[in-house]
């Protein structure tokens, strides 16, 4: 038994220190679209915004089985509109996002997927001639989603283009209080360039 542990250490170790390890700043630009469930007789679906986040991405390549781990902590301001009695409104959410991904290589480019974690630190509405006003209660603090896409290496330069969709609406049931009292799910297009520091 104690054989049978050492050698399992040892195999850990030496995976370990043949493992391809890259680690750098990251700054992606998205375009944001939040899509509602129904149009309301006074709310419809508005135009994508732009936005951006940054941060720092870790990649870890594994060398036996020829996949890698991407975790990635971003912060993010996305901004998206909807169109309340025919007017625009503008939500711009501030939040961390956290998407691990897990990818291989097909050549010189990469594939990857996997869930991303969103944690909402604030959210706020714009309409027109009226002041800002704070929604943050109205959205889930903590909500999951998903990423796909594909990526290439130059030098060491890492681009990525994505597609990131919601696996659950991101306001809360306040029936009656939410300014846009309908399911609302957010999806973009996100495209990033890292640069590896090592």
């Amino acid at each position: 038994m104690k054989r049978l542990f050492f050698a399992v250490l040892l195999l850990t170790m030496g995976y370990g220190a043949t493992a391809q390890i890259d680690f750098g700043p990251r700054v992606n630009f998205t375009s944001t679209n939040l899509s509602l469930s129904e149009n309301l007789a006074n709310i419809e679906e508005g135009d994508a915004e732009f936005g951006y986040q940054l941060g720092a991405f870790l990649r870890i390549q594994v060398p036996v089985i020829g996949i890698y781990l991407q975790p990635e902590v971003l912060l993010s301001k996305q901004s998206s509109s909807v169109n309340i009695n025919s007017q625009k409104a503008d939500l711009t959410f501030n939040q961390i996002d956290v998407p691990v991904m897990i990818g291989f290589k097909l050549g010189p480019v990469r594939l990857n997927a996997g869930p991303s974690f969103r944690f909402l630190s604030g959210a706020d509405l714009v309409v027109p001639g009226n002041p800002t006003e704070d929604v943050k209660e109205y959205y889930k603090d903590a909500t999951v989603g998903y990423q796909a896409g594909v990526g290439i290496d130059i030098w060491k330069f890492v681009f990525d283009l994505k597609y990131e969709g919601s696996l659950s609406d991101i306001n809360e049931e306040l029936t009656n209080l939410s300014p846009v009292e309908v399911d609302q799910r957010v999806s973009q297009i996100v495209f990033g360039v890292g640069f590896k520091l090592f």
